[in-house]
């Protein structure tokens, strides 16, 4: 196939794919936005109350308790069917009792509109007024107003979940435990709602390890706070790929959209004069009621009331399924076969690499090589779980600790030593084994081995293809390991800076979270020490991860092998 036949079809597959958006359909505002009875007043007393009696409120703590127990009182008193799940994890090595306030308000159907606000607060906090005082006061309003309500055609449940902070516990523990979550219409988690300094709301739609809340679910709500004169923000299409490329969420609408159900979080939307003293006060002791206001609130509360109207004035939900990137420009999404083209395409290229690089299959002499690379880096995830277990790293139960937490600041740097001291070792012994073992064999070509490797990064992509395929974006700078030639000399520098490129997209996510967005600098790499350890990266995940770096080394490193 010529040059100009390979543009063609890649002009045609863009054409093609641009055609294919489709208009997104918004369901009509149906609710009556004069009815919103949302106070402002009302909720910021209520978040005053909440804060003052129980401070001090991070999972595991008196006061966590005790705030779950008045939770359940003021709803029982409201009317709503309450009760409190109790359960037990291990956290910070230690175990930690967890619980979560469950109420219902009956409705003329059992499906259920979902709305949750986490009752703890981060460790490093004493009030955690916005974080998440702000939310529960927002909750328990709502419960006030849609108390005195009847007939309802939905039920809703509302939950104060417990160790969100810890990775989002308590929400997946009702969402895990729920007798049927196809019931749920769809969810919302509510947290930062207060602060004094907010403009409009904004969504996050990320599930906890996999997923996207459905677009349909933003824009009702979006057009619902709209109508009620109210500004909700939509994510822009190069956020919308990240989110999908790496689904870690950090709110309690994780672990519904993980599960299936249509859910979205809200959290206010902060100016960008003000992002300095935001990143100050969260998960901060100056997170209090100093620096919230009733009318934060009430444009925060006021977005989750309409929602919540929209929906129960609504007889049918939309079904949407699968990764979709969303233009709101024009008013159209692109999913299903126009994105799975492009998905399938991009994984192919990988495939075709292998088989140009070299006769397909022919890796008896390099596939030592590429092992004796990647179980090194295999053997060094594991050694983290060991450190785990013997107590050099704390055990967690989802994510490891709290943005701000001493233990992620502050890295225990005996366990640091050890671990490159063992991944050290631990490549020394893969390429003794390789010499030991496979040292009669010739000394594989570079076709050899760029073939293998590429074989492997297509696995790789393959697996995520069918697992997360916006995922495949940290796969995109890998295509310049294309261009890693086996040069000598000089020219080595070339094929190590291609082989470096290729880590471009982890390298802006590192930067932007590590030191943008958290603001940890270089301490996000012991961050990235416990992601595994945790976890938070399972071993599937590890194994495709250590493969495809082994695979990009194996083009790089000299083989110990002699020439026969």
């Amino acid at each position: 196939m010529t040059r100009t036949s390979k543009l063609m079809i890649v002009l045609l597959l863009l054409v093609w794919s641009s055609s294919a958006c489709q208009a997104q359909e918004v369901p009509p505002v149906s609710y009556d936005a004069t009815q919103l009875k949302f106070s402002g007043e009302r909720a910021f007393a209520i978040e005053t109350e909440f804060v003052t009696h129980f401070p001090n409120r991070h999972s595991g703590q008196p006061n966590n308790r005790r705030a779950a127990e008045w939770l359940l009182g003021q709803f029982t008193e409201l009317g709503w069917d309450c009760s409190i799940d109790n359960w037990e994890i291990v956290n910070y090595s230690r175990l930690t009792p967890l619980n979560n306030v469950v109420c219902h308000l009956a409705g003329e159907s059992e499906r259920e509109i979902l709305v949750v606000a986490h009752l703890d607060q981060a460790s490093t906090t004493v009030q955690g007024a916005d974080n998440d005082g702000s939310g529960i006061a927002i909750l328990l309003h709502l419960a006030e107003i849609f108390a005195t309500e009847n007939n309802r055609p939905y039920t809703l449940t509302f939950v104060a979940t417990d160790a969100e902070e810890y990775g989002m516990i308590g929400s997946a523990r009702f969402i895990n435990t729920h007798p049927n979550t196809k019931n749920i219409i769809a969810g919302m988690s509510l947290d930062n709602l207060g602060r004094d300094y907010y403009e409009g709301m904004n969504m996050e739609l990320i599930g906890q390890y996999d997923g996207y809340g459905p677009i349909w679910l933003a824009l009702t709500a979006r057009e619902a706070a709209k109508a009620a004169g109210l500004d909700v923000y939509l994510r822009a299409p190069i956020d919308q790929i990240t989110d999908q490329a790496a689904p870690i969420s950090f709110m309690d609408q994780g672990p519904m959209v993980a599960a299936g159900v249509p859910a979205l979080g809200f959290a206010s939307h902060v100016p960008a004069e003000y992002s300095d003293l935001h990143y100050h006060l969260w998960h901060d002791p100056d997170d209090t009621l100093e620096h919230q206001s009733a009318e934060s609130v009430k444009q925060s509360g006021l977005v989750v009331e309409a929602l919540i109207r929209q929906l129960l004035s609504m007889k049918d939900f939309p079904q949407e399924t699968g990764p979709y990137l969303y233009l709101d420009n024009s008013g159209t999404v692109v999913h299903g076969a126009p994105l799975w083209v492009i998905f399938i395409v991009f994984t192919g290229l990988f495939f075709a690499g292998s088989i140009r690089a070299g006769k397909f299959g022919s890796w008896k002499n390099a596939l030592p090589h590429f092992l004796g690379l990647w179980l090194p880096l295999l053997a060094s995830v594991l050694s983290l779980y060991g450190f785990v277990a013997v107590g050099l790293m704390n055990k967690y139960y989802a994510y490891p600790a709290t943005t701000k937490d001493p233990d992620l600041l502050n890295p225990r740097w005996l366990t640091i030593i050890l671990f490159v001291t063992g991944l050290s070792l631990f490549f020394c012994l893969g390429r003794y084994l390789v010499r030991r073992y496979a040292g009669t064999s010739a000394k594989p070509h570079l076709a050899e081995i760029k073939s293998l490797a590429l074989f492997v990064v297509a696995l790789g992509a393959l697996f995520l293809l069918f697992r997360n395929p916006f995922s495949l974006l940290f796969f995109v700078p890998l295509l310049f390991w294309f261009l890693i030639k086996g040069r000598n000399g000089i020219g080595r520098v070339l094929d190590i800076l291609f082989f470096l490129l290729g880590g471009l997209v982890i390298y802006a996510l590192i930067y932007m979270f590590g030191f943008i967005t958290l603001r940890y600098n270089l301490a996000f790499l012991w961050y990235l020490l416990y992601m595994f350890s945790t976890r938070m990266i399972g071993f599937p995940i590890a194994a495709m991860i250590t493969a495809v770096l082994a695979a990009g080394l194996s083009m790089v490193v000299i083989p110990p092998l002699e020439k026969v």
